[in-house]
């Protein structure tokens, strides 16, 4: 009978150690899918408050007065194309007020100076509109920098325009690639969209886009990542080394929200780097997602 009673306890212990165990276990997976969540959801803000900064950085960018957003924070010089033709659109879905704002005085800009322009008043360059979806015939032109008004409300008004001189050699420089293939996928000339869009994709070193300015320079254009990307998605074209290219990216935006515009190899910046309206602009109308995987 004292051999049973002690049975009975001993298996009472054993079942109470047991229970005792997966309860642990239970607790602790919980508390492991609980942080995991919880990772998610904050790798998910940080990525999504990149995102809102850079918005912010456009809207900061704007003077009232002007109408325009500065290049870059304490210049004086306000480019009509392509800095604020990018900004107006790529504001329309953040802060319709300031985007709408910049494309009127855009339009009397362009009536004021007897600007080339399209049918709906933006001012042509041959570059910014092809990025933002317009159908033109010609974009191997060179362009040139030109002041529209040195004393513009005690700053300087500048825009860029094309030019008849064409570019021979337009497929030594990636940017020109990608519009190149923007424009032929839009002509429904996919042979030659995919011809361009590939000799850009080569230019990839794992860094960045090596291609004649990075020779001449020693350092890669941040913007150049949001055309290929842009062009990327507008083909439905996939690529190795998405992840690498979107990081890159992220690692290129400053505190103030804003893009610088180059970059080492490295990861450092010029001495003189700066974020600027431009390269900002691009990246966001580039679309990147608010997260592409869960960090680790």
């Amino acid at each position: 009978m004292a051999d049973e009673l002690n049975d009975s306890e001993k298996m009472k212990s054993y079942m109470s150690i047991m229970a005792l165990l997966v309860g642990i276990l239970l607790g602790s997976t919980g508390c492991y899918v609980y942080f995991l969540s919880m990772k998610q959801s904050r790798s998910y803000l940080v990525n999504t408050l990149g995102k809102v900064n850079a918005y912010k950085y456009l809207v900061s960018s704007y003077n009232s007065t002007m109408g325009l957003c500065f290049e870059f924070p304490e210049s004086n010089v306000y480019w009509v194309s392509h800095d604020n033709l990018l900004a107006s659109y790529a504001l329309q879905n953040w802060n319709r007020t300031v985007a709408d704002n910049i494309t009127e005085t855009m339009h009397r800009i362009v009536r004021d100076y007897r600007l080339a322009a399209s049918s709906n008043g933006i001012p042509i360059d041959t570059r910014a509109e092809i990025l933002l979806g317009y159908n033109i015939d010609l974009f191997f032109n060179q362009t040139e920098s030109m002041i529209l008004n040195s004393t513009y409300y005690g700053s300087i008004l500048k825009t860029e325009r094309a030019n008849s001189s064409i570019l021979p050699d337009f497929e030594n420089y990636t940017d020109l690639l990608c519009y190149a293939s923007l424009v032929e996928w839009r002509k429904e000339n996919y042979s030659e969209a995919n011809h361009y869009y590939e000799e850009a994709e080569a230019m990839w070193d794992g860094n960045g886009f090596r291609d004649q300015v990075f020779d001449k320079t020693g350092y890669y254009a941040t913007y150049k990542l949001g055309l290929f990307y842009l062009a990327s998605n507008t083909l439905g074209k996939n690529f190795d080394f998405k992840k690498e290219l979107v990081d890159r990216v992220g690692r290129c935006q400053l505190l103030s929200g804003g893009f610088i515009t180059d970059y080492f190899g490295n990861g450092s910046f010029p001495v003189n780097g700066k974020t600027n309206i431009e390269t900002t602009s691009i990246i966001l109308l580039a679309d990147f997602p608010a997260i592409l995987e869960i960090t680790d």
